[in-house]
């Protein structure tokens, strides 16, 4: 399915109205599915550029929001049924409802879990809605422009002739400082799951 995506962004070519439109579905539904994020978001930087990380984010939160409304309103007992057999989730809503804002923010900016999953357990905490909107907007704009950044940046410097885009070496650094970005927050997160669940 990721592979069928990436085509087909590939097939828009460049961000058009219509291309736009069809970035923003794709996001709003990666906010219900578990899908590798990650690799549409950079696909979706190298296909239309930078300017694709806006829309990006504003649909990935509102579909984030869609389904937090989904999972506290509709589906409450089916996910809350899920979140009783795993002691990691049940860790990550307690330390929600015990911190609030911070966890989100944590999880947002380098998770070990899908930002679909973390949608519907935030659903099942204590956390207000503002809040976690807020949290969900903020916290995953570093991700969004950074890996839509790399996208851009990888593909101009494939398609460098020497004489324009960006140096391969600037490239190499910004995914050096992102991946290793990445890896001390995941690394932070983890490290505080494994104190909650002692």
């Amino acid at each position: 399915m990721t592979e069928a995506v990436i085509n087909w962004f590939h097939h828009l070519g460049v961000l058009t109205m219509a291309s736009a439109v069809a970035l923003c579905v794709i996001f709003l539904l990666t906010a219900f599915v578990v899908v590798p994020r990650t690799v549409l978001i950079l696909a979706a930087g190298a296909t239309f550029g930078l300017a694709a990380a806006p829309i990006i984010l504003l649909s990935g939160t509102t579909g984030g929001i869609l389904a937090f409304l989904s999972s506290r309103y509709i589906a409450a007992n089916w996910f809350k049924a899920k979140l009783v057999t795993r002691p990691v989730l049940r860790a990550i809503a307690q330390a929600v409802d015990d911190e609030g804002w911070r966890i989100i923010a944590l999880m947002r900016l380098g998770a070990p879990l899908p930002s679909a999953m973390q949608n519907y357990l935030f659903g099942l905490t204590n956390v207000d809605i503002v809040t976690y909107s807020i949290a969900t907007l903020v916290f995953s704009a570093p991700q969004v422009f950074l890996f839509s950044f790399l996208g851009a940046t990888g593909r101009a410097s494939l398609l460098q002739d020497g004489s324009s885009g960006l140096p391969l070496g600037f490239s190499l650094i910004a995914l050096l400082l992102a991946a290793t970005t990445i890896a001390l927050i995941s690394w932070r997160v983890r490290m505080l799951l494994s104190r909650l669940e002692s």
